[in-house]
């Protein structure tokens, strides 16, 4: 969920309420200018509104009769602006589409204009079913210019630190994936990459860089025939910033206009 606050003398410069670890208090927001004291103010009597109406809530009267805990607690981060975005088919003259589970992403999709697919089993969590967010990918392919298919799972594993069950999610993904490149058309340019890295080592997200692969016909090949963070790193795309991979996917595709030819 998003929580909006509209008005005069607001600023983003506040601190998060969510102490990001199981078992530990809510935090209150500071800002952190001078500024932000009447956003961190608001936020914080938002804080403590929702607590007293969701705790007398009958879902959570209930959970709490059954011994379970009751989700009684609004936990906000990332405090910012909304940005002026063109949306993607204005930008990009794309007509695009996207299909994932976890609200989050599918809110992203639709803040750069994208259309949301639902799938049914698409759940966002380990239990997703992989083959049918690919048949529903393919389907769009025939009415999109662009598909995005995301796939939470691998990231749920790292923050839990579950290396076995990761490596039983990316097999399932690999399973996925040649499910769809055997039924995929020829003229179709798929990459294949990561948002983040969530190390089982680490339970949380860290700055390494993720692997990206590109393939489609009459693309350029390089040597490297596995895809892992440490192979990848040799391949022929090298390094790259995230803002450039749609240009480059759009090259490939044979969609971006020449300019001055």
């Amino acid at each position: 969920m998003a929580v909006v606050l509209r008005g005069r003398g607001l600023s983003p410069k506040v601190t998060d309420t969510d102490p990001h670890d199981v078992g530990e208090e809510v935090l209150e927001a500071k800002p952190l200018a001078a500024s932000a004291k009447t956003t961190a103010k608001a936020v914080n009597a938002f804080t403590k509104q929702a607590y007293r109406l969701l705790k007398a809530h009958a879902v959570n009267r209930a959970r709490t009769a059954k011994d379970e805990p009751p989700a009684n607690m609004v936990l906000l981060r990332g405090a910012g602006v909304f940005p002026q975005i063109v949306p993607m088919p204005e930008r990009l003259h794309l007509k695009a589409a996207g299909i994932a589970g976890v609200a989050l992403i599918r809110g992203m999709f639709r803040t750069v204009g994208m259309e949301v697919i639902d799938v049914p089993g698409a759940t966002g969590g380990l239990d997703t079913d992989m083959t049918a967010k690919a048949d529903a990918a393919l389907d769009a392919l025939e009415s999109y210019d662009l598909v995005v298919l995301h796939v939470k799972a691998p990231d749920l594993c790292g923050h839990d630190g579950k290396a076995s069950e990761k490596i039983r999610v990316i097999e399932r993904l690999d399973a996925m994936m040649g499910h769809l490149k055997g039924k995929l058309s020829q003229d179709v340019v798929v990459g294949i990459t990561a948002d983040h890295s969530t190390p089982v080592a680490v339970k949380d997200h860290s700055g390494d860089p993720v692997p990206l692969t590109l393939f489609g016909e009459g693309l350029r090949v390089d040597d490297v025939v596995t895809f892992d963070e440490r192979s990848a790193a040799r391949g022929a795309l090298g390094r790259l910033r995230g803002q450039d991979l749609m240009r480059i996917l759009l090259d490939a595709a044979n969609r971006t206009e020449k300019f001055g030819a």
